[in-house]
């Protein structure tokens, strides 16, 4: 089933007014979230405490008795209009008690359509925003709000999911940038796109989350959690690609932060290295090997195999195993066959990459990937869907012209070879101007001894004539 993705959860600004008509079937609120704005989101209220009071309790009387609906109403709209009439206007402390009383009554999502469900909820985080004087009562009311969302089990399928999504954005978009509570709203939205497998849903923000990282005041260890849990959840969803990313962003995140345990920041170098060997179209090992805590795992096997796919060859893995490694394969769910072939794989890379613009022997890539010579076109093929050489077969000569081909790193010897190109193009580049200029020369002394000839041949006519 195709899912359009949710827009991307981001700070909003906008000035939301309300409908005071009641809740009732077919009627809609204006929802307080606008897509992609880059402020806080601010909300304003029309209509009375009591009116918006008699909107929610409206909603709620849903799931009374039909015949005590009315006095359920009646009830909450009595206290809100006595709250409202204090001295020099709303009793603050009063108003407070009863939201707080009415948001108790929010066991589960509610009765409604969607757009009846999105709008009421909208109204509750703008009365938590307006009627709470402290940040630990609104604080503390938003995360049982998004608890309550996030638990209840969904009774009519796509649609009440759906809405979820929607509740859950726009109670995001109504904190503030640095709030701790964006930690707690999307790590809700996350949960419930991971247990519906729809983590497609939240692609965008996702992408953003290590910069709101940056502005939430939550504590380090709360960010490392969040990162790592996004990538076990995207890995769990079989987009290891992207998993392997957050895993990145997450070992680096702990390269950055001095309070992280020696421990946890090992285990996460260990983990992203075994999830980049784990991915077949992944060759920057180099890059990976020049980060902070995977350089700090220096003498450790992980790090040794690393190296390996860095500059080594499919040799250098095989005795690596040899030195009785098989259990740090086990260690890090690696498998052995798969990481020789994507090792010669790199052979075969590392080999035409000193053969650019020139034809490499069938028989010298079979010497190299140790495999027969009779293999040795399915091996090329392979390696050009890789990306990592492109070039032209020949079956005519047995040999494979290289066009292009991916250094897996750049390092003296690399610079040496370049030099050498250089030379030898320089070299290619001289000859040909010597024999275009050579030709110019040429053809510039036969010039004159031409135009005698002809002049001689226009009196032979003129005579004849």
């Amino acid at each position: 089933m195709v899912h359009c993705p949710l827009p991307l959860i981001t700070p909003a600004t906008t000035n939301t007014t309300r409908q005071t008509d009641s809740v009732s079937p077919g009627h809609d609120f204006d929802g307080i979230w606008e897509g992609k704005m880059s402020a806080d989101l601010v909300s304003v209220l029309d209509g009375a405490f009591s009116e918006q009071v008699a909107d929610v309790a409206t909603f709620l009387a849903r799931s009374q008795p039909e015949a005590e609906r009315d006095e359920y109403i009646s009830k909450y709209v009595r206290k809100a209009e006595e709250a409202e009439r204090g001295e020099g206007g709303a009793d603050q402390a009063k108003t407070s008690a009863v939201l707080t009383e009415l948001l108790g009554q929010f066991t589960k999502l509610g009765d409604g359509n969607d757009r009846e469900l999105e709008g009421v909820y909208n109204l509750l985080v703008a009365l938590i925003n307006t009627q709470y004087a402290s940040q630990e009562q609104r604080d503390h009311a938003i995360q049982n709000l998004v608890s309550v969302v996030a638990s209840t089990a969904a009774t009519t399928g796509q649609e009440r999911t759906a809405v979820k999504y929607r509740i859950l954005s726009n109670t995001f978009n109504s904190l503030s940038a640095s709030s701790p509570l964006r930690l707690t709203t999307l790590t809700a939205l996350l949960n419930l796109a991971a247990a519906n497998e729809e983590l497609d849903y939240l692609s965008e923000s996702l992408l953003a989350t290590p910069a709101w990282l940056s502005t939430w005041s939550i504590p380090s260890s709360a960010k490392s959690a969040l990162l790592l849990d996004i990538a076990s959840k995207l890995d769990a969803a079989d987009q290891k690609a992207k998993a392997y990313e957050f895993l990145l962003t997450h070992l680096r995140y702990l390269d950055s932060v001095s309070e992280a345990e020696k421990g946890q920041v090992a285990q996460a170098a260990e983990q992203t290295i075994a999830a980049a060997l784990r991915l077949p179209n992944v060759w920057d090992f180099d890059n990976l090997l020049q980060i902070g805590p995977i350089q700090a795992l220096k003498g450790q096997p992980a790090f040794e195999l690393l190296s390996i796919f860095v500059s080594g060859s499919s040799k250098d893995f095989k005795a690596w195993l040899g030195k009785g490694n098989d259990s740090v394969l086990s260690k890090l769910n690696l498998n052995a066959a798969l990481l020789e072939r994507q090792m010669k794989l790199l052979d075969l890379a590392s080999l035409c990459s000193r053969s650019v613009s020139a034809e490499v022997p069938y028989a010298d890539i079979a010497a190299a990937l140790g495999e027969p010579e009779a293999d040795v076109e399915s091996w090329i093929i392979d390696v050009i869907r890789a990306g990592l050489v492109s070039g032209k077969l020949s079956q005519v000569t047995s040999s494979f012209r290289v066009y292009k081909s991916t250094f897996r790193t750049f390092g003296d010897q690399e610079w040496k070879l370049l030099e050498q190109k250089l030379v030898n193009w320089q070299g290619s580049i001289d000859r040909i101007l010597t024999t275009i200029d050579e030709a110019r020369s040429s053809g510039a002394a036969h010039a004159p001894a031409n135009a005698a000839g002809t002049a001689a041949e226009q009196n032979q006519m003129a005579l004849t004539v």
